[in-house]
């Protein structure tokens, strides 16, 4: 009987991808394991994703929260309608576009300011 036909399933990972070796536990007091869980939260991570981070990059790059995602949709739609607004100047050479396009540039200033600085008013 032949032996090499292939039984199916998951196809073997490389020694490489294979996660075979842990890490000792880490015991924290009640006050350091509240602390931990939280940034893990803030992070948007499990508790073992945020745990891998800070092991192997020693610092943990947060997730965009959800204010921050709709400030970031408002200057996608302002730099979208300031394209809008120079593509019909340049077009019809009209005045009132230009003025439109001046009180865009204002709000998207603002909101880059927002982002920047974290929603403060500085």
């Amino acid at each position: 009987m032949n032996n090499t036909t292939k039984k199916g399933g998951r196809p073997r990972l490389l020694n490489t991808e294979k996660k075979k070796y842990k890490l000792p536990p880490v015991r924290l007091g009640t006050v350091d394991y509240t602390m931990v869980k939280k940034r893990s939260k803030q992070a948007g991570l499990t508790l073992t994703e945020y745990q891998r981070q800070m092991v192997l990059n020693g610092q943990v790059v947060e997730r965009l929260s959800a204010e921050q995602m709709e400030l970031y949709r408002q200057l996608a739609g302002m730099g979208n309608n300031m394209n809008q607004l120079a593509h019909q100047a340049n077009t019809y050479g009209y005045y009132r576009d230009a003025e439109l396009y001046h009180e865009n540039a204002e709000r998207i200033s603002g909101l880059i300011k927002q982002i920047l600085h974290d929603g403060k008013d500085n």
